[in-house]
């Protein structure tokens, strides 16, 4: 999804709403309904995180930080979009050792080469009890990290213009 949505659309980069929507449209499989909004009768919510590189030269790294997640701390609205958390922080600097220590398979060969590293999580919230019955998990046992999370990672080279992505938050 975050590589075709802006296939039909003259300006190619994704913007805040766009990754709120591909978040709530990814999560579907598992949420068929408001049930990844709070209260989150199923125990869990879902985040995405993107972070987002470019090389500039050798040492020189544009980096971005965004994150999506349908664990907002209200009641789910109307409007799909304000039921979503949905941050994109301002772009960074970045020295070719501090994108490294992200993720090496971030690091770019040559000047202009792009990354994007999409993690995402389902996490269990203090809020509610998470049962694996609740998820009709009756054998397997899922596996929440220290922080609560069960977490898939990507790393992707976007496709160009995608990225960086306009500061946005609601939330």
């Amino acid at each position: 999804m975050v590589q075709q949505l802006t296939n039909t659309r003259t300006n190619k980069q994704l913007t805040g709403s766009d990754l709120g929507r591909i978040s709530y449209a990814s999560c579907l499989n598992l949420f068929h309904n408001n049930t990844m909004f709070r209260p989150w009768p199923l125990g869990i919510y879902y985040i995405i995180l993107y972070q987002y590189v470019k090389r500039i030269s050798s040492d020189n790294y544009t980096y971005q930080y965004v994150w999506t997640s349908t664990g907002n701390t209200s009641e789910v609205k109307t409007e799909l979009l304000d039921g979503m958390n949905i941050d994109s922080q301002a772009t960074l600097t970045k020295t070719e050792s501090q994108v490294r220590q992200l993720n090496s398979d971030l690091v770019c060969q040559k000047d202009g080469d792009e990354r994007l590293w999409i993690q995402v999580y389902y996490a269990t919230s203090t809020l509610t009890n998470f049962t694996k019955s609740k998820l009709e998990l009756f054998v397997l046992e899922p596996k929440f990290g220290t922080n609560g999370n069960f977490i898939y990672n990507l790393i992707i080279t976007p496709k160009p213009g995608l990225f960086p992505v306009p500061k946005y938050r609601n939330h």
